[in-house]
C-alpha cells in the first residue's frame, strides 16, 4: 500500500488531483499509476478493497479506481464502506471489471458519481474517464 500523502489545502492552485488505484493485479496497478502520473495526477495504490478502505482512514483521494473482483474485500464492498462514511461519501468511483456488470441496485443511492470500464481497457480511456468524473460528468 502506498502511504497516504499529506494533502495540501484544496484551494492550493498547485495541488494535483489525487487518485487511489485499488487492484489486486500488480501489472494493472503499475500501468494505471504510470499513465495517471504522466497525465498529471498524484497516485496512491492499494492491493485490495480492505487496504483501500484503510488507506482512506488516514488519507484522502479525489477519486478511487476499484477493481470489482478482488480477494479479502471486493470493489462493491469497498464502495459500500466508503459510501457509509460521511468523510468519504460522494467520492467518485471508477469500477474496473472483467464482466459487463452494473452496480448492485442497493448501493447506487449511496454512491456519488461512478462509471464502469470493462477489462481489457485502454489506459487512455481510464484517464479520460477519470477526468470526466472529476469534472462532474
Amino acid at each position: 500500500m502506498t502511504p497516504p500523502p499529506t494533502m495540501p489545502a484544496t484551494d492550493d492552485p498547485t495541488r494535483k488531483p489525487h487518485i487511489l488505484v485499488v487492484d489486486d493485479d500488480p501489472g494493472i496497478r503499475f500501468a494505471l499509476s504510470l499513465k495517471l502520473r504522466t497525465a498529471g495526477f498524484a497516485v496512491s495504490e492499494a492491493t485490495d478493497g480492505q487496504e483501500g478502505v484503510e488507506w482512506f482512514r488516514s488519507g484522502r483521494a479525489d477519486l478511487v479506481i476499484l477493481d470489482v473482483g478482488m480477494p479479502r474485500m471486493d470493489g462493491y464492498s469497498a464502495a459500500r464502506r466508503l459510501a457509509a462514511d460521511p468523510t468519504t461519501r460522494g467520492v467518485p468511483v471508477l469500477f474496473l471489471t472483467a464482466q459487463n456488470l452494473e452496480v448492485p441496485a442497493e448501493i447506487v443511492p449511496e454512491l456519488g458519481r461512478h462509471r464502469f470500464l470493462t477489462k481489457p481497457f485502454s489506459p487512455r480511456d481510464v484517464v479520460a474517464t477519470v477526468k470526466a468524473l472529476l469534472q462532474g460528468e
